[in-house]
């Protein structure tokens, strides 16, 4: 107890006054992840690109949310920190940045945490000087890296509602991709799941809510999911009918999102007992490996039907 209070002070003390106030629960991690944030808006600010991209891993990737909160009008809008950085840089020759950054949420577990923010104030275009008001809230995910954290994705312009989406048709390897993923369910097979997945991936359980401050991290990594199947696997046995309802991939051709509807059928090896369940669920995938890999997997999402 006494060395975790002295951690925090530690990373308190060490904090630059831009960081922004701790909140209630905070941990040394939770504030290592504030200032990462902080230095990105504070970058912003300052028409600073190498502070603001100090936020940033290499192979981070921005999702589009077109100011709705339901992932099937979500698009890939970056693909790596380099087309985020050419970005940045131009945005911040047209403007000048007056915004600043609140973090309501962080929630950490191991390696991997989830964030949201909201920028407020105004940007004005260097040229003109007419502003044009900001108010924009983003989802991030992180992950931690030989002690640091870095953000590896984040959502832009996330709406409050769930607005009616227009989803487009579904990418046709996307949907044979995640098709694979069910049939590997259904097989029983730890390996043809687990390959399927990056070693770093992270796993939500939303709760039924799109409401990121109810999200609980249920998976870090394939290790844990490894350890996790060994104990599920030789006991059920699962059936899953699964639609892909919206798909995109991004411009490079390296990243993809998809949103799917399907029934989890579970029935007990030794026993009657059989549960069953129907979700949405988003995905993130990355095939800069080669081949597809999922990225992130938020299931049991609060979404209406359509």
């Amino acid at each position: 107890m006494k060395k975790s209070i002295y951690l925090s002070l530690i990373v308190l003390l060490t904090l630059p006054p831009f960081a922004g106030k701790s909140h209630a629960g905070d941990t040394p991690e939770t504030l290592l992840i504030r200032q990462s944030l902080a230095n990105d808006i504070s970058g912003y600010r300052r028409s600073n690109t190498e502070l603001a991209l100090k936020t940033y891993g290499q192979h981070f990737v921005t999702y589009q949310a077109h100011a709705n909160g339901d992932p099937r009008a979500w698009t890939v809008l970056y693909e790596s920190r380099d087309a985020l950085a050419d970005q940045m840089a131009s945005d911040l020759k047209t403007w000048r940045y007056e915004v600043t950054r609140t973090v309501p949420f962080v929630n950490v577990r191991g390696n991997h945490a989830i964030a949201t923010s909201i920028d407020s104030g105004q940007v004005i275009d260097r040229q003109s000087g007419v502003s044009t008001p900001v108010d924009l809230q983003r989802l991030w995910i992180f992950f931690k890296s030989e002690n640091t954290w870095l953000a590896t994705a984040m959502v832009t312009d996330l709406g409050d509602s769930l607005l009616p989406a227009t989803s487009t048709a579904s990418k046709g390897e996307i949907t044979e991709f995640l098709q694979r993923e069910s049939k590997s369910w259904e097989e029983g097979s730890a390996p043809n799941i687990l390959e399927l997945f990056d070693e770093h991936f992270t796993g939500y359980y939303t709760q039924d809510t799109f409401q990121p401050s109810t999200w609980k991290i249920a998976f870090n990594g394939t290790e844990e999911m490894e350890k996790w199947l060994e104990k599920r696997l030789p006991f059920v046995h699962y059936a899953l009918e699964r639609q892909v309802l919206h798909s995109a991939i991004g411009p490079s051709g390296d990243e993809a999102l998809a949103v799917t509807r399907e029934t989890v059928a579970v029935t007990h090896v030794n026993g009657p007992a059989k549960h069953q369940k129907e979700r949405y669920v988003f995905w993130t995938m990355s095939r800069r490996s080669g081949s597809w890999k999922i990225t992130n997997m938020l299931y049991d999402l609060g979404l209406a039907d359509e």
